[in-house]
């Protein structure tokens, strides 16, 4: 298999499940050394057995992204790793805390709006030293970085019940773009995925934790959408390996020429643009 990500240094929030999950064990099976940042220490440590078990190596760094101090730490792991730089910066970790607007607490908008919107932004800031000064500094020529944030279809085109995830995530688009433009300068990219419906444990229709998992209800609806207008494969519905290899496209050189862009991956259970 040819490696696309031979010699680069990726850091990955989120990295302990899920697309986090995927995203470190494919970036590990194509070169790269990873930074498994998570809030949680155990499914990290899990993650860095797939990413050794995958040929690669890396470190484990816990944290919380809505911490600027937390995030500081994780990027110094990730420049230690790579010599004074990083290539790659995913922002994958997120949370839900779903419900309508009329009963919406002030505190499920703000955790929201918080882990999703501001850690992404904490993040991309505290990786100023390591990717755009780092690139000012290379006499040689700037080589490619990018930064990997993922958005949500409920950040595009919005999700009853879902207000301050949608804010968060459509507000996770404005920093890509924005990103894109300050910092296409240095050689430095910034997309974002949109996904629709992933199997995620933020997604299970049965959860241990309330705050966690899809309403009965509501999982009904999106199996039928998926009968109706999903892509009919194997797989089934998105799975967190469909988002992975998007990362790893947006996180090569095959991707070199494309910045700024939000691109939704819900197998045309939802329209773009």
């Amino acid at each position: 298999m040819s490696k696309l990500l031979d010699g680069k240094v990726a850091v990955i929030t989120g990295a302990g499940r899920g697309i986090g999950q995927a995203t470190a064990e494919l970036y590990a099976q194509h070169g790269a050394k990873i930074v498994i940042a998570d809030i949680d220490e155990a499914p990290a440590n899990e993650t860095l057995e797939l990413v050794k078990k995958a040929g690669s190596d890396g470190v484990v760094v816990t944290g919380n992204i809505c911490k600027r101090e937390d995030c500081d730490r994780i990027i110094k792991a990730g420049m230690e790793l790579g010599g004074g730089s990083i290539d790659i910066l995913a922002n994958i970790a997120g949370i839900t805390r779903d419900a309508v607007i009329h009963k919406m607490t002030e505190a499920e908008w703000d955790f929201v709006i918080e882990v999703n919107l501001k850690g992404t932004y904490n993040m991309i800031q505290a990786s100023v030293p390591a990717m755009r000064d780092a690139a000012k500094n290379e006499t040689d020529g700037m080589k490619p970085r990018a930064i990997i944030n993922v958005s949500s279809t409920s950040g595009v085109k919005g999700n009853a019940g879902q207000i301050n995830y949608a804010a968060a995530k459509a507000g996770i688009n404005g920093i890509t773009r924005t990103v894109a433009k300050e910092w296409a300068r240095f050689n430095i990219r910034c997309n974002s995925i949109a996904p629709g419906f992933i199997e995620t444990r933020l997604t299970s229709e049965v959860s241990d934790d309330p705050k966690l998992g899809v309403p009965e209800q509501q999982m009904q609806m999106i199996k039928m959408m998926y009968s109706q207008t999903g892509l009919q494969r194997p797989e089934g519905m998105g799975k967190p390996i469909d988002i992975a290899n998007l990362a790893l496209f947006f996180g090569s050189d095959l991707s070199t020429y494309v910045s700024g862009q939000v691109l939704v991956a819900a197998g045309a259970m939802i329209d773009s643009y």
